[in-house]
């Protein structure tokens, strides 16, 4: 049995996707940017994409940008703000963001930007007064995310969002982790700008949304002229058309399919704490995205699970994708003071595609194998 849970790494593209997609790549390939009539097709069935994406985030068409990966979102819109700051300086983030965030920030540092990186506590929770402490006159942005990738933590955006704009300042939010998990509504968030991409949402990799709010000051990143003068080079049409699908499937879905992956990560759990003494999981268990479980156990290092569970045909890791070419202590579990010593952890991030089947056989496999390793480190097993 072949049991996949890292989808917050990445997600299988949907059947209906690839089948949106196909036509877009054998007959329908014009440059929407052309004249005739293959070309205005074209155009049309990306303008309908993104009145798809719209929908999904309660957005305007025109405030919808399709770019290549939530990398490209994410810096594009901290590199608008900061050439659009007015000689302010400082940019609020938190020491939890994605890697695309945290390495712009670095950059903007050496050109003499003021970055400040707020704290989290041991749940990996951002607390609203240090936010509020760290504003003063010369902030121009704050870049934070919805939801995080390894522990799963929802952030209260919306009330940072309005603390932000009480005192003039753009917000950004990293929603990669969210969209398709809980409900992501800009107008209620009240954000500037936004990203996501589609391989979170079974769409395929290669393609992404920015959107900016109307009124935003946006300096594009890539110059051109496609959408809208705001990101530049040829349309990435078949896969554009690909996120538009599961954009629309997600809102036909509203949420249904979500609350059986919930059932499926809460029996997760409750299985493993009932086989297995000192488990540990992290983040705020409370609040946090359905699908997420960050995991740890005494005297089993994730690292080795991993690799021991691989040979079980389980897929699964042990932080973010972006973080696994050398074993090194995740960053946002640092932040957070883990126990990294004792406690190592696995992120399990199941998905609608997972059935309880595969969910039980996994369950069986680890609890086998944290009791051999820790029978191997002279640990206590159950």
């Amino acid at each position: 049995m072949e049991v996949y849970v890292d989808n917050n790494a990445t997600t299988k593209v949907d059947e209906d996707v690839l089948n949106a997609m196909l036509p877009y790549l054998k007959e329908s390939f014009a440059n929407p940017s052309s004249l005739y009539d293959s070309g205005k097709k074209t155009r049309k069935a990306v303008n309908a994409a993104r009145s798809n994406v719209a929908k999904m985030l309660n957005a305007e068409e025109k405030e919808i940008i399709f770019t290549a990966s939530a990398t490209e979102s994410n810096v594009t819109a901290i590199m608008s703000a900061a050439r659009n700051s007015n000689g302010k300086k400082r940019i609020i983030t938190s020491k939890l963001e994605h890697a695309s965030i945290l390495e712009t920030m670095n950059y903007l540092e050496t050109q003499g930007f003021d970055i400040v990186y707020l704290d989290v506590d041991d749940k990996g929770r951002i607390s609203t007064e240090d936010f509020k402490k760290a504003i003063n006159g010369d902030t121009f942005l704050v870049a934070m995310m919805l939801a995080n990738n390894e522990l799963g933590n929802i952030y209260p955006i919306k009330e940072f969002c309005q603390i932000a704009h009480e005192n003039n300042i753009l917000f950004h939010c990293d929603c990669t982790q969210a969209v398709g998990k809980i409900k992501v509504d800009v107008k209620e968030l009240g954000v500037d700008t936004l990203s996501f991409s589609g391989h979170k949402i079974h769409a395929p990799k290669g393609v992404a949304v920015l959107y900016v709010k109307e009124g935003t000051p946006y300096t594009p990143l890539i110059f051109g002229h496609q959408e809208n003068n705001r990101r530049g080079g040829t349309e990435n049409v078949p896969y554009i058309i690909g996120l538009g699908k599961a954009a629309e499937k997600i809102v036909e879905d509203n949420f249904q399919s979500i609350e059986k992956v919930k059932e499926l990560r809460d029996y997760f759990e409750e299985q493993i704490k009932s086989k297995l003494d000192d488990v540990h999981i992290y983040g705020d268990v409370d609040n946090r995205i359905p699908n997420t479980s960050n995991i740890a156990f005494l005297n089993a290092n994730g690292n080795e699970l991993a690799i021991i569970l691989e040979a079980s045909n389980i897929s699964l890791s042990n932080g973010s994708a972006c973080n696994t070419t050398e074993p090194k202590p995740s960053d946002v579990l640092v932040a957070c003071h883990a126990n990294l010593k004792d406690y190592f952890p696995i992120r399990v991030s199941f998905d609608s595609y997972n059935t309880k089947e595969q969910v039980d056989y996994f369950i069986n496999k680890l609890v086998l194998n944290v009791n051999m390793l820790r029978r191997k480190n002279n640990g206590n097993s159950n």
